[in-house]
């Protein structure tokens, strides 16, 4: 092992180590807590089994941590995973330098997506599993002639544990290539690299789906439809020209008004400049090393960057109704990475010295946007915990309401309707909404907003047992004359036994 150590490239080294200490620095709050949304009070003990939303790998890709929801080793694992895949990044990208490497490590574990993310800690290690097996097959099929055989079954795995990662091996392939027009290779052996990645992405998804028709078949049950993951195993052709609209309308829109890249005004600054320095920094090399001179260089590398948008948002081509949020967005953080890289190939011959000025701007723009990338990660967790304190003092003042009204007795069936609170007789207090509407799971007040939610959050963390019923019931109770009248929470009027069901009215 010793020996295994000291034969490692010292850009390896300081990839896997600058990841993991940044990580950990970063989201060490995170996963010294317990911090939940709405989904987590179904998830505090899961097998991850989300076959009916298309994932039939997550389940195995979880099981290394067990099913609990365990914030701290999940969260570890997650960063170790992403750890992984700087160190292979830093060969797709040939990169050489020491501090290139921790830069694309803190890029990849700072990256918003990877703050959402950790707002979902009972699956967050299978999904950052995704990202690594997916650079994994990439890296196979960029370096050995027969190596996308390889990638075909990494690739199907990867988005059998989440789909939206497809769009992170499409942006891979375009930005690779961009790379490859400024070698001397021959056009030849670009298509026939362009050629691979195309029958491993492809063929990867078939992978995928006859596996998911495999499972869904012996399972006996069918898809969901949850974000479009009825259209997985097939979707039509007709929408694809809304889905083309859409995805390019959803590429400009994040770039600009996603308030996650443009958060503050230093965020701002620090995206536009690496987008301009990223830009200059290729056509330096692009003209330093006289590409311009094959017209069919040019002409690949516009359709290149013309497939960006549509290739970062794949799903929405498939399914153009479907959010694209920022969990699903992960692939944006490699454009950075792009960056690093091209930054580091600058040579420039001529007496107008660039490459020195562009390489020191590009590693101080990307610092500093790492830094507030950290920064808002902890935001993140800062209003995670508010979101719970506040959903813990809400649903005390609930059940203390519930065990004083006359004739109430556990057992007794619960509704609790409306789910938040209005905001008339609880304003809103948050200090974050600003900061975090582009951040997916963080941003709101509470953590639950439902009485089949509320009575798990009560289960397991008030020791308290409410009986629900089902959610055509409650659809039911809320036409009723008698929930009408009633006065919202909480008022003494807010709640009332109608059919043996003690409801409770939090708003209309």
């Amino acid at each position: 092992m010793d020996k295994w150590i000291k034969q490692m490239k010292s850009q390896w080294k300081a990839a896997f180590s600058g990841t993991f200490l940044i990580g950990f620095l970063t989201y060490f709050y995170t996963m010294s807590h317990h911090f939940l949304t709405y989904d987590s009070m179904w998830n505090l003990y899961s097998a991850q089994d989300m076959i009916t939303s298309g994932r039939q790998f997550l389940t195995y890709a979880c099981r290394i941590s067990s099913d609990y929801d365990l914030p701290a080793l999940n969260g570890i694992l997650a960063i170790f995973y992403l750890s992984l895949t700087a160190v292979v990044l830093t060969e797709v990208f040939c990169v050489r330098n020491n501090l290139t490497a921790v830069l694309i490590g803190g890029l990849l574990v700072t990256f918003p997506s990877i703050s959402s993310t950790f707002c979902y800690t009972y699956t967050i290690d299978g999904y950052m599993l995704a990202v690594l097996l997916t650079t994994v097959g990439f890296w196979l099929a960029n370096r050995y002639r027969h190596g996308w055989i390889a990638g075909i079954f990494l690739t199907g795995i990867a988005l059998g544990i989440y789909q939206a990662y497809f769009a992170y091996l499409i942006v891979l392939c375009i930005l690779v290539l961009l790379l490859d027009l400024l070698k001397e290779d021959s056009r030849k052996k670009l298509i026939v690299k362009a050629v691979k990645f195309i029958l491993m992405g492809i063929c990867g998804y078939l992978f995928y789906m006859v596996t998911l028709k495999i499972m869904l078949t012996i399972k006996g049950i069918s898809l969901s439809g949850y974000q479009g993951t009825d259209k997985v195993l097939g979707f039509s052709l007709k929408e694809i020209p809304k889905g083309l609209s859409a995805a390019f309308d959803s590429f400009y829109q994040f770039a600009a008004w996603g308030n996650v890249l443009t958060t503050t005004n230093v965020m701002k600054y620090m995206f536009v400049g690496l987008t301009v320095l990223g830009g200059l920094a290729y056509l330096i090399c692009f003209i330093s090393r006289k590409r311009y001179k094959d017209l069919s260089r040019l002409i690949i590398g516009v359709l290149l960057v013309a497939a960006i948008p549509f290739g970062s948002n794949i799903v929405t081509i498939m399914s153009p109704l479907t959010t694209f949020h920022l969990l699903m967005r992960y692939s944006w953080v490699l454009f950075f990475v792009f960056v690093l890289a091209v930054a580091e190939q600058i040579e420039w011959k001529r007496a107008l010295k660039l490459e020195n000025p562009v390489k020191a701007l590009v590693g101080i723009f990307t610092a500093v946007l790492i830094f507030e990338f950290s920064v808002m990660a902890n935001i993140v967790a800062f209003n995670m915990e508010e979101r719970y304190e506040k959903t813990y003092a809400l649903c005390v003042r609930l059940v203390d309401r519930l065990e004083q009204t006359d004739g109430y007795k556990t057992g007794m069936k619960v509704a609790i309707l409306g789910g938040f609170p209005n905001q008339t007789n609880y304003p809103a207090t948050s200090i974050t909404e600003e900061d975090l509407y582009g951040y997916f799971g963080a941003s709101g007040e509470y953590c639950v907003n439902s009485t089949q939610k509320i009575a798990e959050f009560c289960a397991h963390y008030l020791n308290v047992t409410l009986t629900t019923i089902p959610f055509e019931e409650e659809i039911e109770l809320t036409g009723r004359e008698e929930f009408l009248e009633m006065e919202k929470f909480p008022d003494k009027e807010s709640i009332r036994l109608i059919d043996d069901v003690w409801v409770i009215k939090l708003n209309g």
